[in-house]
């Protein structure tokens, strides 16, 4: 199966393909444990995180939904199992600055742009999607800084508006992404609005 394409080997391992599972793990694998390794420090860590992600890759075969570049949908998983252990170790980065120094080292470009490109995009169609008016609240939240009060003062509608407005466009985005990176689920919502903001300022 080495010369299968990423997609032919997700096609085979949803039907129960060892041998396909085998072959992703192979491909890719040592690059994860890199990464991993190179922003905990720990291999012994970098390991089982890329262990248990493969366990999670099997569990959730039938399910997973692959639009774009394999490998960016793995280093993506890989990134939020590193923010995770980060979490547990209680060395949670304090900022979004901290956040983006711990995803960014020793990151390597071309996989870093594969994600960009990837969560830019589906997170764009999403919003493209939107009704007008949440796409105005939300965008004026996102791009212009603005808070509920300016934003309901700026479109002649309340407050209560503009926050019912932004909590259902982050729902739509929350959908919309995991269900590609649906590997290595949220475990709440505020994880979920810190990658986000992430993204957005790569």
């Amino acid at each position: 199966m080495k010369h299968y394409s990423d997609a032919q080997l997700i096609v085979e391992l949803k039907n129960d393909d060892h041998q396909a599972f085998k072959e992703i793990y192979d491909r890719y694998a040592d690059k994860l444990i890199a990464v991993a390794l190179k922003k905990t420090g720990d291999e012994d860590e970098a390991i089982d995180m890329v262990q248990e992600l493969f366990l999670s890759v099997w569990k959730n075969r039938y399910t997973i939904q692959l639009n774009g570049v394999l490998e960016a949908y793995l280093v993506v998983s890989v990134n939020y199992m590193v923010y995770r252990w980060y979490k547990k170790q209680k060395l949670q980065p304090q900022s979004l600055n901290d956040l983006s120094e711990v995803f960014h080292q020793g990151e390597d470009s071309t996989s870093q742009k594969l994600i960009h490109a990837e969560l830019s995009f589906l997170i764009n169609r999403e919003i493209a999607n939107m009704p007008e008016k949440m796409r105005q609240v939300y965008l004026y939240s996102r791009d212009h800084d603005m808070n509920g009060q300016q934003i309901a003062a700026e479109l002649g509608v309340s407050h209560q508006t503009v926050r019912n407005q932004i909590s259902n466009a982050l729902g739509r985005l929350k959908k919309s992404v995991q269900k590609y990176y649906n590997v290595i689920p949220f475990d709440n919502f505020s994880e979920f609005l810190i990658l986000i903001i992430f993204f957005h300022r790569l």
